[in-house]
């Protein structure tokens, strides 16, 4: 691999970095992050899998020693913080990380092969370069990475064909700059066409096969149901609460008859209408119906 110069590869990295710090500072912004969170995740995602791939080979990165790899994440995380959202045009940055993608998923398998590795753990090697910036950032941001859901673009698979496409190439003995660059366009058209077409990895055979229905609801309706104990289900769903009719009211007894009566006296001489006159103090007053105890009766 001659014409795989150290100046060629440089620019490579630090393209592929910028394009990955992009989508690490655009994770921050909709985090709502400040622009020093926005900054960190873009290190995270952009120098992420360049520390993870020295780790591996047990070797001293570059980022803490070459200015121009920490600096690049600090450009795309500003461009991302300061620009208006009407202003970014459509799929630029997904763009942007997709060259990324391609770009160290190769040269990731051409750092392993260049210090020893075979073809198979060098391929490993490209993907995890390729893979391990946006997992360490998604970490950062608390948020599941993108690439390990079922319901987003395919991640991985481009990453592995970069990957793979290069690791077969240097053992056929074809691998230069040429076939490498077609490599990492071969994973940047791939990525790109799961975008467009919106591919989706397939969901695994046992949770298809689980049955998803709630267990039956208690006698007594409830406004939530609770969830279902299958581990595999990811639904609440949500019970109008019936209304029951309320039972009628309790009838009150009848308040009690009064035990005394007040008459009021007409005066016969009044002309027209009769008009009651005020009674005495010793009004007549009706005591109730009481039994005699020889049978009779007293009013």
């Amino acid at each position: 691999m001659p014409e795989l110069t150290a100046t060629a590869q440089y620019l490579l990295d630090l393209l592929g970095i910028f394009g990955f710090a992009l989508s690490g500072g655009l994770l921050g912004v909709r985090k709502d992050f400040n622009f020093f969170g926005t900054v960190v995740l873009a290190e995270a995602a952009g120098l992420g899998g360049g520390l993870l791939r020295d780790l591996v080979l047990d070797v001293p990165s570059i980022a803490f020693t070459d200015p121009g790899y920490p600096i690049a994440p600090v450009a795309a995380a500003l461009i991302v913080y300061i620009s208006r959202p009407l202003a970014r045009p459509p799929y630029l940055f997904d763009v942007l990380d997709t060259v990324g993608l391609g770009l160290f998923s190769v040269t990731g398998t051409i750092q392993g092969l260049q210090h020893g590795m075979d073809a198979v753990p060098s391929a490993a090697l490209g993907v995890i370069t390729a893979m391990g910036g946006g997992i360490l950032a998604s970490a950062v941001a608390r948020e599941l990475p993108s690439m390990l859901r079922w319901d987003s673009d395919r991640y991985a698979m481009p990453s592995i064909t970069g990957a793979g496409t290069a690791a077969a190439l240097h053992t056929a003995g074809a691998l230069n700059l040429v076939t490498a660059t077609v490599a990492a366009l071969a994973a940047f058209t791939f990525r790109l066409m799961a975008l467009h077409f919106r591919w989706r990895p397939r969901r695994s055979t046992t949770w298809q096969t689980v049955p998803t229905q709630p267990p039956p609801l208690p006698h007594t309706d409830a406004l939530l149901t609770p969830p279902s104990h299958n581990a595999f289900t990811d639904t609440v769903r949500l019970r109008a609460l019936s209304v029951q009719p309320s039972p009628p009211p309790q009838q009150l007894p009848p308040p009690p008859v009064a035990e005394t009566m007040q008459l009021r006296a007409i005066d016969p001489s009044s002309t027209g209408t009769s008009q009651a006159a005020p009674l005495p103090d010793t009004a007549h007053r009706v005591q109730p119906h009481r039994a005699l105890p020889d049978g009779g009766a007293n009013a």
